[in-house]
Order: structure tokens, then sequence, then C-alpha cells
């Protein structure tokens, strides 16, 4: 299984996802709900594209729904 987050510490560093595991662990297991009005096109979509696999790995409850 690949990790999304270790391919980011290339990048940001091993501290930083480090910290970002620390930050969503009192979040684990809770819902988050992000609602958009496009599935394709436009900023939120890119980024939710990128953000809830992210937030999923971290142990958070994550989905996206299209209005």
């Amino acid at each position: 299984m690949t990790n999304l987050l270790d391919a980011y510490a290339g990048v940001a560093g091993q501290d930083v996802i480090n910290h970002l595991r620390q930050l969503a662990r009192p979040l684990q297991g809770m819902k988050v709900v992000h609602v958009n009005s496009t599935k394709v096109g436009g900023g939120v979509a890119e980024i939710l594209t990128k953000l809830v696999p992210l937030m999923q790995e971290l142990g958070i409850n994550a989905s996206w729904e299209v209005i």
C-alpha cells in the first residue's frame, strides 16, 4: 500500500509529516464532509481531489459531496 503522506516528505520534510500525524490524532474517527458545487474544474475540486485521500490516510473519515 502506498503511503501518500510519505510521498510529500521529500518536499515538506519528514518533521512536517510527523507533525501532521500528531495534529490529526485527536480527529481520528471523526467524520468530515466537504461539500462543493463541482466534481471537476475549479480550485476547490482540484484541492479536494488530493486533500480527501490525505485526510483519510490520517485516520479522518473524510468524504466529498457535490451539490
